[in-house]
């Protein structure tokens, strides 16, 4: 189940100037830094995984090479 709002109204600012523009979801999520997701590569790499955590941990270990790969071009 969905909804659509027709108009946000944010308090403290100027509504004109955000007509027209998309919301960041990403905005005032946490991150990680280069040095934090190169921990995290590590750790896997040193790690043996089996079975059914293979899937998840190739998934998540994507993900974070993207974020890397992100944060080194920026």
């Amino acid at each position: 189940m969905s909804f659509k709002s027709g108009e946000i109204i944010i308090r403290g600012t100027n509504n004109s100037k955000l007509k027209g523009k998309k919301a960041d979801p990403n905005q005032d999520l946490p991150s990680l830094s280069k040095e934090e997701i190169m921990f995290l590569l590590k750790v896997i790499q040193q790690h043996d995984f089996k079975g059914k955590d293979v899937e998840i941990l190739y998934n998540t270990t994507l993900n974070l090479q993207k974020q890397y790969i992100h944060l080194s071009n920026k």
